[in-house]
C-alpha cells in the first residue's frame, strides 16, 4: 500500500522512514507518556516534530486484512525477525541503532499485546480496528484490501488509476532478509563498539602500568 500511494504522488510516513530520519527515539518516547504514564503526552507540537503539517481533516484508510491470516504473516516477518535470539546482546552493544530498535518494538508490542504472538495478539488487532470504525466519520474512511486494486483506492482519493498492477513487493522472504541485512549492520556495530571499548581499556591499563612502574 505504501508504494501505491507513492506511484500516486504521495509521501507516507512508513515505518522505515521513522528509522531513516531518526525519529524511533521520539516514537518511543510518545508510547511510554501515553501508555505507560512516563513523562508529558503528546499534543501537536511533538507530533510536528515527526509529522509537521499533517492535516487534521485527512482522509483515512484502514488496510484489511482478515485477523489469522495477518498473524500468520505476522509470525512468518516481524515477530520471526524480533525473537532472533541475538537481539538483545546486540541491543545492548550497538545502542545508537540495533538498541533504538529493539526498545521501540519491545515497547510497542508489549503495551499491544504483552508480546504475546498468538490469540491475545489477534483479539488486540480486532480491537485496534474496531476502534478505528468507532473514532473515524465514515465519509473519511476507506476500508480497503490490496488485493482489490486500483480503483476503491483512486476513486476514494479522487486520483486516476495508474497503468499496470497493483504494485506488490513487501513479500515474506524479501522482508526477512531486509531485516538480515539489518542484523548484520548492527552486528558490526556492536563488534566495532567492542573492539573501541577494549582498545580504550588496554590503553588505560597500560598507562595505569607505566604509571606504576615510573
Amino acid at each position: 500500500l505504501v508504494t501505491a500511494l507513492k506511484q500516486l504522488g504521495y509521501t507516507p510516513y512508513d515505518f522505515i522512514d521513522r528509522i531513516i530520519l531518526g525519529h524511533l527515539p521520539l516514537w518511543t518516547e510518545a508510547l511510554r507518556a501515553k501508555f505507560l504514564g512516563q513523562g508529558k503526552q503528546w499534543g501537536k507540537a511533538e507530533l510536528d516534530r515527526v509529522v509537521k503539517g499533517f492535516d487534521v481533516d485527512s482522509v483515512f484508510i484502514l488496510n484489511k486484512r482478515d485477523p489469522e491470516l495477518w498473524l500468520a504473516s505476522m509470525n512468518s516477518t516481524l515477530f520471526r525477525v524480533f525473537s532472533w535470539p541475538s537481539w538483545p546482546i546486540i541491543a545492548k552493544l550497538d545502542p545508537k541503532f540495533a538498541g533504538v530498535w529493539y526498545t521501540h518494538c519491545t515497547i510497542t508490542w508489549d503495551i499491544f499485546c504483552s508480546n504475546d504472538y498468538g490469540e491475545r495478539c489477534k483479539q488486540k488487532y480486532i480491537e485496534h480496528y474496531d476502534y478505528v470504525r468507532r473514532v473515524t466519520p465514515k465519509e473519511r474512511l476507506l476500508e480497503y484490501e490490496v488485493k482489490e486494486g486500483w480503483e476503491p483506492l483512486c476513486k476514494f482519493l479522487g486520483k486516476e488509476a495508474p497503468e499496470g498492477e497493483f504494485p506488490n513487493i513487501n513479500d515474506k522472504d524479501n522482508f526477512v532478509k531486509g531485516h538480515g541485512m539489518l542484523w548484520a549492520y548492527a552486528v558490526f556495530n556492536a563488534a566495532k563498539n567492542v573492539a573501541i571499548g577494549t582498545a580504550s581499556i588496554g590503553v588505560g591499563v597500560a598507562a595505569w602500568w607505566f604509571y606504576r612502574a615510573g
